[in-house]
């Protein structure tokens, strides 16, 4: 089965395969802001062509881990003052990392990267199959953990050190760490009764939710949960895990 799909202006035919995954034939890099990559090259197999613009344990570890585990080819910005350049600026309007370049084309916002390299690595099984009950859960459990548990502890950094001095407000402080263990409570009942979140098994999807329960880890919220406190546990064991561990 063959699905026509347009992207920029090149017509390119992808394969529907028997899991429900799309593939599209390897398309040469026309990379317009492309760099010399050299020792920031990582070897692996060729599935996409990607070059990803980082910032190192921020959410972009989220990006590199899921490109290693599934051993992706990849090419690697990463410098000081990346963050906001006009060259960064180029891809996504706000000029935040991380952004991935894939066979040529923008794309941003973490969860989306992740998902997008482990739908078309099938043969890694990173990733529950579309329209599966697995892929559901995936769905649910990346929401749930950027819309109820990351964003109170963005709302904190942000207000600790991101916004000039004058513009910051701590009287949400409180109220974040509330918000963000109510909704830890939730997840580590989850976990105190399986390893990971969809199919009994490693997947993305324990990358991206995996991240934001550490990013709470750091900020001092996971007192007294013991199944998440486990579950990071697992995921810095994996030889690929790209999250900070200090």
């Amino acid at each position: 089965m063959q699905t026509p799909c347009c992207g920029g202006t090149d017509v390119r035919y992808w394969f529907r395969d028997d899991r429900g995954y799309l593939h599209k034939p390897q398309q040469p890099s026309t990379n317009p802001i492309s760099e010399p990559t050299t020792a920031n090259e990582f070897m692996g197999r060729n599935a996409v062509d990607v070059t990803l613009y980082e910032s190192g344990t921020s959410r972009s570890s989220r990006c590199r881990w899921t490109l290693l585990e599934a051993g992706i080819t990849f090419n690697s910005v990463a410098r000081p003052n990346l963050s906001k350049s006009d060259k960064v600026k180029i891809l996504h309007p706000l000029g935040k990392l991380p952004v991935a370049v894939i066979d040529n084309e923008a794309l941003f916002e973490s969860a989306a990267i992740c998902t997008y390299l482990a739908d078309h690595t099938p043969d890694v099984d990173l990733i529950a199959a579309p329209g599966s009950w697995g892929r559901a859960l995936h769905d649910q459990w990346t929401s749930f953990a950027l819309t109820e548990m990351e964003a109170w502890l963005w709302n904190t950094a942000v207000n600790k050190f991101v916004l000039p001095t004058e513009q910051r407000i701590e009287a949400g402080f409180e109220q974040n760490a509330m918000m963000y263990r109510r909704a830890a409570s939730m997840l580590n009942d989850v976990l105190l009764h399986q390893d990971y979140l969809v199919e009994e098994r490693f997947t993305v999807t324990d990358i991206i939710v995996g991240w934001t329960v550490n990013w709470g880890r750091r900020q001092g919220l996971l007192e007294g949960l013991s199944g998440l406190s486990a579950y990071l546990d697992r995921l810095f064991e994996r030889p690929h895990c790209a999250f900070a561990k200090d």
